[in-house]
C-alpha cells in the first residue's frame, strides 16, 4: 500500500524540548507495494556505486507481497546511504521501525535515520541496527526517534556550533535510510527492506520550529556579544601587524605568518558576524590567530635583539603546557606568552607539566635538555623525578573529529624520547615510523598511507633517555617537562634549572616549583577507560591495541596509574593461565581493588534455560577476583543497545545481580526508562546531563560519561574540561572514555580506515608506550577533580572560626561554570580557597 500519513490534533503533556506544545498523532507506513515512492542515493564520498537493482521486488516480503531490494557494487566511496524523505518533528513521542534482510554484505549494512537541527543547517545520521554478515532472516531495526534525535543533536551541535548544545535546537526527521559502509571498491551488497513504520504523537511543525528558533536566538545573542569582544581584541592587536614589518629582515617567515594570522582572523570574524555562529574548531583557530597577533611582535623583538647579540637560538618558557595555544608549524613560538621562568604549582604526589619552546636563529645540531634537581628549604626533588620529552608534530586527520578524513593536518601530538622515531615529510605530507629489527637493523616505513600492509611486522622502539635533536634555522621545537612530586614533601618553594645544550651553545631557564600546603584527596569520580589490551597468547609483543607482552602490559598499567586512571576495563576472557598473571601485573603497578569492569564475559540477552549457567559463570568470576581485592565485579551488556536489543537483556541482567554481580554498558538517553536499577553503571554517550545522573542515582546506580568526545582529538584542553570539572558539576560518578588504544587497522596509521581515525591516547612500542598531549590533558582532568574533592572536604570539615570562609567558598563553587571558566585560573582559585580553610 502507499505510505499513509494521518494527523489529528490533540493536546498532551510531554517532557523535553516541546513540553508546552500540543501533540497530534503521526502515522507513517511504507510496505513497498505497487506505486511505492522511489528510494535514491543521497550521500557518499567519491564515485557513485554500480546500482544493479533498486526498487520493489517480490523475491522476499515481510508483509504483503513485496519489499525493497537494494543490490549495489561499491565504487571508491567508503560509504553509500540510500533513503526516502519523511519530514516530521522528532519530538513528543515518536518511534521508527523496519525489517531488514541482509543477503550479502562486505563491511556493514544497516537501517537508520537522518535528522536535522533547526534553525541551524546542521544534521546527523546513524543506524539503529547494523549487520556485518548475512542475517538469514528478517531482522527488526527500531529506535525511539526522540531519544535518537536528542543524542544526535547533543553530539553534532556541541561539535559544530560554539556556545550551543543539543538542547539549544529543534530536531526534525529528514528521512529514513539504508546505510552501507566499510566496503572496498568492487564489494557487493544485497539487502531487502520492508515494513517501515513511524508512529507517535508530535507537535505541529510550524509551532515547533518557532519554539526552536526562539531558543536558539538566545544562544546567538550570547555568541554575538562574544564576537564583539573578539572584534575589540582584534582591533587592539591589529596595529602589531604594521609593527612586525620592522623585523622582516630578521624573521621574514614569522612576519609573513603574522600577516596571515591577521588576514585569517579578519576573515573568521567576518564569517562569525555574518552568520552569527561558528564551530568550536573555528573558535579555537581564531584564538590561535589572536594569540599570534598579540604575542608575535614581542617575540619578534626578542628575535631581533638575539640576532644582534649573536645568539643562535632562543628559549621560551610555557608554564601552562596543557592549555597553551599551539600550531603545527614552525610558528609555534609566536603564541608563547612572556613568561621568564618555568613556574609550577602542585601538591605532594602530583604530576605537573610545563614546557620550553626553542626557536633556532641558525641551524642547531645536537640539542639536548636536562633539569637539575629542585631544592627548597625543607627538602629536595631529585632530577630522576623530572621527565623530559620532545613534542612531535606529524600528519593526522582532522584534529576536531574522530572520523576519517583524507585531508592531512600537521598536528603536535606525540611525546617522544627520540625525535627520530617518527620522520615527517612536509612536502609529501607523509609520516614514516622507524622499525628496529631484532638484529638491530633500522628501516623507516610509511605510516600515513591508505594501506598498512607494510607495517605488519613493524617494531617501533623509543629511546629510554632523551636524545639530542637537530633544528634547522627558523624551526621551533618544544621540550615537555613533567615533574612527579614525592608523596611526602614539605610545602614551600623549590628551585632549579632547565638547561638546553647544543653545538650552538647553552641556555638555562629557572624552574620554580611551589608546593601547596596540603595533600590532594583521591578523586570523588571513578576514572576508568576502555582498555582493550590483553596478554598475548604466545607472550610476545604486538604493535596493536590488543595483544601485549608482559612488559608492554606492565608499562601501560604504570602509565594508566600515573594518569589517575585506576580502574581500566578488562577484555580478557576466562583464561586460567593468563588471567592470574594479568591481575598480578595490575597489582604490581599499584592498581587498587574495588570495582572491576569486565568485558571478558558479556551478559547480553540469554534464553531462560541458560540463565543458571550464566549465574555460575558470574559467581566464578567474583570468587576468582576477590583475593585480588575486587569487591564489585561488573559485567558488560550489549554495547550501545536501544529498543528491543536493550530490553531483551532484562532477564540476563537480573540473573547477574541475583548471582552477586553488577552490570555496566555504554548507552544513551532512554536507557534508564528501559532498564532502571537493572543497570548498575550507565556509561552515557555525549555531554553529561545532570538530569540523567539524578535518574540513575534515584535507584542507587551510577552515571559515567564517554564520547564527549571519544579518544582521538589531539586537543588536551577538550579532555581536561569535558572529563574533569564539567563531569563533577553535572553530578556524574565517573568517566570511561573510548579508548586507551583502538586500532582501526594499524594503530600507527591514521589514514588506513575509511570510517574512523584510530582512537589513541597512547601508541604502543615493543617495550613501552608513547603518550600524547591529549592524554596529558586527561590527567589534568583527573587532578582538577582531586582539587575540587579536596576543597569540598575542606568546606565540610571547616572549623567554626572558618565558617564564613567556608560559606564563601561554597558560594564560589556553586557559581562556577567549568564549561567556560579558564581551567588554570580555576585551579589557582581552588588552591587559594583550600589554603584559606586550613
Amino acid at each position: 500500500m502507499r505510505a499513509l500519513i494521518c494527523l489529528l490534533l490533540i493536546t498532551l503533556a510531554v517532557g523535553a524540548f516541546a513540553a508546552d506544545l500540543p501533540l497530534q498523532p503521526f502515522s507513517y507506513h511504507e510496505g513497498f507495494e505497487a506505486g511505492a515512492p522511489k528510494v535514491s542515493l543521497w550521500a557518499s564520498r567519491g564515485n557513485a556505486p554500480t546500482i544493479n537493482f533498486l526498487g520493489p521486488t517480490d523475491e522476499k516480503a515481510f508483509e504483503g507481497k513485496q519489499s525493497l531490494k537494494l543490490d549495489v557494487t561499491y565504487g571508491d566511496s567508503p560509504y553509500y546511504y540510500f533513503g526516502l524523505p519523511v519530514r516530521v518533528p522528532a519530538a513528543g513521542k515518536l518511534k521508527m521501525s523496519a525489517r531488514m534482510w541482509v543477503q550479502e554484505v562486505k563491511g556493514h549494512a544497516g537501517f537508520g535515520a537522518n535528522v536535522f537541527f533547526p534553525p541551524t543547517t546542521q544534521s546527523g545520521c546513524s543506524t539503529f541496527e547494523s549487520y556485518n554478515k548475512p542475517t538469514g532472516e528478517w531482522k527488526l531495526a527500531q529506535a525511539d526517534l526522540v531519544e535518537f534525535g536528542e543524542k544526535s543533536a547533543a553530539g553534532v551541535i556541541s561539535h559544530y556550533v560554539a556556545g550551543a548544545d543539543g538542547k539549544s535546537v529543534g530536531v526534525m526527521l529528514d528521512r529514513w535510510a539504508i546505510f552501507l559502509s566499510g566496503g572496498t571498491p568492487g564489494a557487493h551488497v544485497v539487502v531487502y527492506l520492508d515494513d517501515v513504520r513511524i508512529e507517535g504523537e508530535v507537535p505541529e511543525e510550524k509551532a515547533y520550529l518557532a519554539q526552536a528558533t526562539a531558543t536558539f536566538d538566545a544562544v546567538q545573542a550570547k555568541f554575538k556579544q562574544q564576537v564583539q569582544a573578539w572584534q575589540q581584541q582584534f582591533a587592539a592587536a591589529a596595529p602589531n601587524v604594521n609593527a612586525a614589518e620592522a623585523f622582516v629582515a630578521d624573521a621574514p617567515a614569522l612576519v609573513a605568518s603574522i600577516k596571515k594570522s591577521h588576514e585569517r582572523a579578519q576573515e573568521l570574524l567576518g564569517q562569525f558576524a555574518k552568520s552569527n555562529a561558528a564551530s568550536p574548531a573555528q573558535v579555537t583557530e581564531l584564538k590561535g590567530h589572536l594569540a599570534v597577533l598579540e604575542q608575535g611582535p614581542r617575540n619578534l623583538a626578542i628575535v631581533k635583539a638575539a640576532r644582534a647579540a649573536g645568539r643562535k637560538f632562543l628559549v621560551y618558557p610555557r608554564s601552562h603546557a596543557v592549555s597553551a595555544v599551539r600550531r603545527g608549524g614552525i610558528e609555534s613560538m609566536l603564541t608563547t606568552t612572556a613568561d621568564t621562568a618555568l613556574a609550577i604549582s602542585a601538591c605532594p604526589g602530583e604530576y605537573e607539566s610545563v614546557s620550553a619552546m626553542v626557536y633556532a636563529l641558525q641551524d642547531v645540531r645536537g640539542m639536548s635538555a636536562s633539569c637539575t634537581g629542585l631544592k627548597g628549604k625543607s627538602g629536595s626533588i631529585p632530577a630522576s623525578a623530572i621527565d623530559i620529552r620532545l613534542l612531535k608534530s606529524w600528519f593526522q586527520g582532522a584534529s576536531n573529529n574522530i572520523g576519517f578524513t583524507p585531508q592531512k593536518w600537521l598536528i603536535p601530538e606525540l611525546l617522544l624520547k627520540d625525535d627520530k622515531l617518527v620522520r615527517v615529510d612536509l612536502e609529501k605530507q607523509d609520516n614514516y615510523l622507524r622499525s628496529t629489527g631484532e638484529d638491530g637493523k633500522e628501516e623507516y616505513l610509511l605510516c600515513s598511507g591508505p594501506d598498512s600492509a607494510n607495517l605488519a611486522n613493524v617494531r617501533p622502539i623509543d629511546a629510554e633517555k632523551l636524545q639530542p635533536v637537530d633544528l634547522a634555522a627558523g624551526e621551533t621545537r618544544e621540550f615537555w617537562v613533567t615533574v612527579h612530586l614525592p608523596e611526602k614533601l614539605a610545602a614551600g618553594v623549590y628551585e632549579g634549572n632547565l638547561t638546553l645544550t647544543s653545538s650552538a651553545g647553552t641556555a638555562s631557564l629557572p624552574v620554580k616549583l611551589t608546593v601547596n600546603p596540603f595533600e590532594l584527596q583521591p578523586s570523588r569520580l571513578i576514572y576508568s577507560i576502555y582498555y582493550r589490551g590483553v596478554l598475548s597468547a604466545d607472550g610476545k609483543p604486538t604493535i596493536g591495541s590488543e595483544g601485549k607482552s608482559e612488559q608492554q602490559y606492565r608499562a601501560e598499567m604504570d602509565d594508566l596509574k600515573a594518569h589517575g586512571v585506576l580502574y581500566p576495563t578488562n577484555y580478557l576472557g576466562w583464561d586460567e593461565q593468563r588471567l592470574p598473571r594479568l591481575l598480578d601485573l595490575r597489582k604490581a603497578a599499584g592498581m587498587p581493588g574495588g570495582p572491576f569492569y569486565n568485558l571478558g564475559y558479556g551478559v547480553g540477552p540469554r534464553p531462560e534455560a541458560q540463565l543458571p549457567q550464566t549465574q555460575q559463570e558470574v559467581m566464578k568470576w567474583i570468587t576468582f577476583l576477590k583475593p585480588y581485592g575486587y569487591t564489585d565485579v561488573y559485567f558488560y551488556g550489549t554495547d550501545e543497545a536501544t529498543g528491543e536489543a536493550l530490553i531483551s537483556q532484562k532477564a540476563t541482567w537480573k540473573a547477574v545481580q541475583q548471582a552477586g554481580g553488577k552490570t555496566f554498558v555504554a548507552g544513551y538517553k532512554g536507557t534508564f526508562e528501559a532498564m532502571g536499577s537493572l543497570l548498575n553503571t550507565a556509561v552515557l554517550a555525549g555531554p553529561p546531563d545532570p538530569e540523567e545522573a539524578k535518574k540513575w542515582h534515584s535507584v542507587g546506580s551510577q552515571a559515567f560519561c564517554y564520547a564527549n568526545p571519544q579518544v582521538g582529538v589531539e586537543d588536551p584542553t577538550v579532555y581536561r574540561r569535558n572529563f574533569g570539572l564539567v563531569l563533577w558539576k553535572a553530578g556524574f560518578d565517573g568517566a570511561m572514555d573510548y579508548a586507551y588504544q583502538h586500532a582501526f587497522h594499524h594503530v600507527w596509521n591514521d589514514f588506513d580506515d575509511r570510517t574512523y581515525r584510530d582512537h589513541n591516547f597512547t601508541y604502543p612500542t615493543v617495550s613501552g608506550v608513547i603518550p600524547t598531549i591529549a592524554w596529558e590533558g586527561f590527567r589534568e582532568a583527573v587532578d582538577d577533580v582531586r582539587y575540587v574533592t579536596t576543597l569540598e572536604k575542606a568546606i565540610k570539615q571547616a572549623k567554626p572560626a572558618r565558617a564564613a570562609v567556608a560559606k564563601q567558598a561554597q558560594a564560589w563553587l556553586d557559581a562556577l561554570d567549568p564549561s567556560s571558566a579558564d581551567p588554570d585560573e580555576t585551579r589557582e582559585e581552588m588552591v587559594q580557597w583550600i589554603t584559606k580553610l586550613r
